[in-house]
């Protein structure tokens, strides 16, 4: 069920659902909660899931123009002490993964443990940045649904796009209902983040990278080489690309459990 809570410059809507440990799992641009529905439901058959629209992003509303990957953090710590809650295992998505480690910078006492979900510490490189640009321009000439049509297929691999082609429209769906302000405040937000492999690094708790093989946006010996660098148990999914919570479900799901209740 759906439930809102109002903060400075948003209002987050936000899941709830299980009962054992609190795992909080963050998208990634141009997802929402509804992409994470299958993958939340299993998980939370045996722990607390709680999924969150980031701001702009769903049914997150955004009330500025702008909203960096450390409000972001901000904001999900503001709901999480409104659920009282004191510990989670935190996971972020692609962006998400950005969200959680500008949340783990700033409140490394609240967490359990942590997963990169096919994401990165690396500040974006200027390449990225300019490819951000871009799309930042084309959003503002009204081609939103341009970006969301070619971006969404090119996260899974190549040998799963008929394969999962209904979920690939789904996701696309999805994508193209994110504002406008949304989309540009998320990409300004990726652009101007900060490396954080020294947070990464000095994090004592237990923390996972689970990446895909066949990931066209993270190639994996880059993957690898994050991984070595910074004391990150690696999962390989060896048949996805960037969306292994929905190309090897099962896969993840048991990785998840593992951290959560074995590390």
């Amino acid at each position: 069920m759906d439930q809102f809570y109002k903060l400075a410059n948003c209002q987050l809507r936000y899941r709830d659902k299980g009962k054992g440990n609190t795992v909080v799992l963050l998208h990634g641009y141009l997802e929402s909660i509804d992409t994470f529905e299958t993958f939340a439901n299993d998980l939370s058959r045996l722990a607390r899931v709680i999924t969150i629209d980031l701001p702009g992003h769903g049914l997150s509303e955004l009330k500025s123009d702008s909203c960096s990957i450390e409000e972001m953090a901000c904001a999900l710590h503001e709901l999480i002490s409104h659920l009282g809650i004191n510990k989670i295992n935190l996971i972020g998505h692609s962006m998400g993964g950005y969200v959680a480690l500008a949340y783990a910078d700033m409140y490394p006492e609240k967490l359990s443990a942590l997963c990169l979900f096919h994401s990165s510490p690396n500040a974006d490189t200027d390449e990225k940045r300019a490819n951000r640009q871009r799309e930042i321009d084309l959003v503002k000439q009204g081609k939103k649904e341009l970006i969301c049509k070619s971006n969404i297929p090119n996260t899974f691999s190549n040998r799963n796009l008929k394969k999962f082609d209904h979920e690939i429209e789904r996701i696309t769906e999805i994508a193209c209902k994110t504002s406008t302000k949304g989309i540009i405040a998320a990409l300004e937000a990726m652009m101007n983040r900060p490396d954080r492999n020294r947070v990464l690094k000095s994090l004592d708790i237990p923390k996972v990278s689970i990446m895909g093989k066949e990931d066209n946006f993270i190639p994996f010996d880059v993957a690898k080489e994050i991984a070595r660098a910074n004391d990150l148990t690696p999962f390989v999914l060896q048949t996805s690309g960037h969306m292994g919570f929905i190309e090897q479900r099962q896969e993840c799901l048991r990785e998840i459990f593992r951290l959560i209740y074995e590390c």
